[in-house]
């Protein structure tokens, strides 16, 4: 179980953020509110020229990961306090709570031990530029705006890209994630991690928003009643007229 709460807590912690004292003028507002809640799928692929090579530790505990909860505690103009359920297949869960400062990027675990902050939170509705933390030293700006779909609903996205081409280590690592642009809230998060050395491998780990609850602007799109209503009129009546000629 401290292997598994380990390798959670590396997962929860997406983006490892340091905290400087530099006073920036881009203000940032936060989008999402107490109450509101946040569920994950995660999935991963993986692939290696040895075919007798084992599947990474890290894979395997992300594959007994059922689905993970983030729920909306507390909301100031700086902090975003969460807690952080992950289920698993066996039935098990584990719970950490933990704050992000948005300005910066800190994330501060508020539990004694084995406890992880989310740290997928930014400020909402930001432009094409801006620094996610303005008072961070990461220096991560939004790349672009575009509108993807989701189990979710269609959401405007700002797209971040982290990578670490490590060619001593013979690594090539990309993250991928994207923010929902009116909450803030991460609704995607790609890892691909190709390893250059024999043998060589490649490792995708992926997070994708399934449900949200407690958001009112955030509509699953359903089937229109008003295309139903005459959709089943019309099926009664060919019902109807079949029925009427197997009579006859």
């Amino acid at each position: 179980m401290n292997n598994r709460l380990l390798a959670v807590g590396i997962i929860l912690c997406i983006v490892s953020l340091a905290f400087i004292g530099t006073v920036q003028a881009q203000t940032i507002t936060p989008g999402v509110r107490p109450g509101m809640v946040f569920d994950y799928h995660l999935s991963s692929n993986w692939s290696s020229s040895d075919p007798y090579d084992s599947v990474p530790q890290d894979l395997v505990i992300v594959n007994q990961t059922s689905h993970v909860e983030i729920r909306i505690s507390e909301v100031n103009s700086t902090h975003v306090t969460t807690a952080n359920i992950c289920y698993f297949h066996d039935g098990t869960s584990t719970l950490d709570r933990g704050a992000i400062n948005l300005y910066t990027g800190e994330v501060t675990n508020l539990q004694a031990s084995g406890s992880y902050g989310f740290a997928a939170i930014i400020g909402a509705n930001l432009n094409v530029g801006a620094r996610i933390h303005p008072n961070g030293d990461d220096t991560l700006t939004i790349l672009d705006t575009a509108t993807r779909n989701y189990e979710s609903g269609a959401r405007t996205t700002n797209h971040v890209r982290i990578t670490d081409n490590n060619q001593e280590s013979g690594y090539i690592g990309t993250r991928d994630l994207y923010f929902d642009k009116e909450t803030g809230i991460l609704v995607e998060q790609v890892d691909k991690t190709e390893t250059t050395t024999t043998p060589s491998s490649v490792v995708k780990i992926t997070w994708k928003l399934d449900s949200v609850i407690g958001a009112d602007n955030w509509v699953v799109p359903e089937f229109p009643v008003l295309t139903v209503v005459p959709l089943l009129l019309a099926a009664i009546a060919f019902a109807t007229i079949v029925y009427k000629k197997k009579s006859k």
